[in-house]
């Protein structure tokens, strides 16, 4: 399976665990995926060949742009300027509303598109790209960044020397040693989305949102500069109580002039399956707005309106 690729998407994977012969454990994200030999991780990017974990997104880059860094959103985070925007295939939450799912959510898999990809970007060429078209820093974006790791830290490093200042927009759900690893290659900034409550978040995303809390108070702590982005989906994550919720532990566990995004959500990938045809009604926003406003935070913006 991996002879096929092309052998500069591939880096053995930094973080992982033998478990047994035939059973390896990925240890870059939460869901710590025991993969069996010859078998790919839950996120699709992660494979068990000859009993060791390899990523196979290594510098598989097909999407990239020059982005304002308030797109990310990151709003009080260099205002004014732009990152040059990378993102590969695959993802390990599993939203069925995912706004980027031709990347997160491929149709063929992540190993079929990366089979034919001419997508190759070194971290090198990246930061001569940025530097050409007159980018103040660099974003992991588009799908989740996290599965882009090892690259990351390349990229990160060549960045610094450059002067130029890095972001990942992320759904937070790394492990603590690769969390400290982008901290301590020159992560300066972080989008991460709080989806909703733990029930929302594991039914919905399969994933632990403390984990993403956790990880949220790990980059402030830090000196990561944090801004929290709530995609509101209208009788899923918009009730009161979820929403009183999320910004009352923006406030007391992360800060209150940490920026909450309140972001409108469209119809895509899956959503018609599960009920959601129509974009989320504006009144949702301006209830979330008024409440987050009433718990004392600081900086909130309504976002896709």
């Amino acid at each position: 399976m991996i002879e096929s690729l092309d052998k500069r998407f591939i880096r053995k994977g930094k973080y992982q665990k033998k478990i047994n012969k035939k059973v390896s454990q990925c240890l870059t994200c939460e869901r710590k995926c025991k993969i069996s030999e010859g078998q790919i991780g839950h996120c699709g990017t992660r494979i068990n060949y000859e009993g060791k974990i390899y990523t196979i997104v290594y510098g598989c880059i097909p999407a990239k742009s020059c982005n304002p860094i308030e797109k990310k959103p990151l709003y009080e985070f260099h205002p004014g300027t732009t990152a040059f925007t990378v993102g590969t295939y695959g993802c390990n939450f599993d939203c069925f509303w995912c706004q980027n799912w031709h990347l997160s959510h491929p149709n063929p898999s992540p190993l079929e598109k990366v089979k034919s990809s001419n997508d190759y970007l070194s971290p090198e060429n990246l930061i001569k790209k940025a530097i050409e078209y007159n980018c103040e820093g660099t974003s992991i974006s588009f799908n989740e960044p996290t599965l882009l790791f090892e690259y990351s830290l390349e990229v990160f490093d060549l960045a610094k020397k450059n002067g130029l200042y890095n972001t990942y927009v992320s759904n937070g759900y790394m492990t603590k040693k690769v969390l400290k690893d982008l901290i301590d290659h020159g992560l300066d900034a972080i989008n991460i989305d709080i989806k909703g409550d733990s029930k929302m978040v594991r039914k919905y995303c399969g994933a632990d949102v403390e984990k993403v809390w956790r990880n949220a108070k790990l980059f402030i702590d830090n000196d990561v500069h944090v801004e929290i982005t709530t995609l509101l989906i209208e009788d899923l994550n918009t009730d009161v109580e979820i929403i009183t919720n999320i910004a009352t532990r923006v406030k007391e566990e992360l800060g209150p002039s940490i920026p909450l995004h309140l972001t409108r959500a469209f119809p895509r990938y899956k959503s018609k399956k599960y009920g959601f045809t129509e974009p989320t009604p504006l009144k949702y926003l301006h209830r979330a707005l008024f409440i987050a406003k009433k718990q004392g935070l600081e900086s909130i913006y309504l976002g896709n309106i």
